[in-house]
């Protein structure tokens, strides 16, 4: 039987007092103890330890934030997903602050991974590929795999099975599993025609809104800043893939691009939509594939809120906040 709220959060803060107690010889007594949305924060006021379940990749994010409006000498962040991640990130970010993994009740410090590379497409997408652009769609390849998509929403994806590569048509899985049984005896390319156009009815500027413009804002603003690259004083956009890649159409995560100055500074710009915690500890990484030296995050004026100046300070090359105006009411 799931536990609810109340009972989970007890058990979270009795955990966080014991990792702070036993691993880093805390005192709990004097110290005190807060919930926040990225884990228990354990505090005697010279030593922090913060215990986070959570399997958010913005974790690191907010952790970032409140050292920096609480700084403290030693700072111990213990986490029980994404640790070696987290310690990647933070080795650039904020190389004073300790990760830990929890394994079981054992707590040991993260080892930083290396970023592993993207898989590869397969070779027999030249046509499908072709066909996706002839619709009018753009043609996006992240970790191996080619999606067809219109102002940044995924409406058709290439999969591969015994027989070779195909284009399923449909925005997400249970879309695309849809129109393969409906569709079965179709040519996909008129069914991504028809998709095509059904989507662009809602995902242009002005539409009332609507689940099709809601879903995947940061990549419609990257989609935007393709068509007209001096909206960030760019040139010769390429498309960045997110690390780690998604894992699915709903997944929120910046989405970036490398472009180039009329100075010839190589600049990453990294779109995103909303309270986007995650969005400066993925650039750490995104600096590291790409090796630009200057950042652009390509963000609605709106949503530019004082965190992500703080978060942005952070980072080892010039960084900016650029504002987008957004398509969608």
């Amino acid at each position: 039987m799931a536990l609810d709220a109340d009972r989970r959060a007890g058990l979270e803060r009795g955990r966080a007092i014991a990792i702070a107690r036993d691993a880093f010889d805390l005192d709990p007594e004097p110290a005190s103890i807060d919930a926040s949305p990225f884990g228990v924060v354990v505090d005697d006021g010279g030593h922090v330890v913060i215990v986070s379940s959570s399997e958010d990749l913005a974790v690191l994010g907010g952790v970032l934030v409140w050292v920096g409006r609480n700084p403290r000498p030693q700072v111990d962040l213990v986490v029980e997903h994404h640790a070696s991640i987290h310690a990647r990130r933070a080795s650039v970010l904020a190389p004073s602050l300790s990760v830990h993994e929890l394994d079981g009740a054992d707590v040991k410090p993260a080892v930083p991974t290396a970023i592993s590379p993207p898989h590869e497409p397969p070779d027999d997408i030249v046509s499908l590929i072709a066909m996706i652009e002839r619709a009018g769609a753009a043609a996006v390849t992240e970790d191996g795999i080619v999606r067809a998509e219109i102002a940044g929403l995924e409406i058709g994806r290439v999969v591969t099975g015994p027989t070779g590569s195909t284009l399923e048509v449909g925005v997400g899985r249970f879309d695309r599993e849809a129109g393969a049984l409906l569709h079965a005896d179709r040519a996909p390319e008129p069914t991504l025609v028809a998709t095509l156009e059904q989507v662009v009815q809602h995902r242009h500027p002005g539409a009332v809104s609507h689940p099709i413009n809601r879903i995947g804002r940061e990549r419609w603003l990257r989609s935007i800043i393709v068509d007209d690259p001096m909206s960030v004083g760019c040139s010769r956009l390429e498309l960045t893939e997110p690390v780690p890649p998604r894992t699915s159409l709903l997944e929120t995560r910046p989405a970036a691009l490398v472009g180039v100055t009329s100075e010839g500074v190589s600049v990453l710009v990294v779109c995103t939509v909303g309270v986007d915690l995650g969005v400066v500890p993925e650039v750490a990484d995104l600096l590291a594939v790409t090796g630009a030296t200057a950042v652009k995050v390509a963000i609605p004026e709106r949503d530019q809120l004082p965190y992500l100046n703080d978060l942005i300070e952070l980072l080892p090359v010039p960084a900016e906040l650029v504002s987008i105006e957004t398509p969608w009411s």
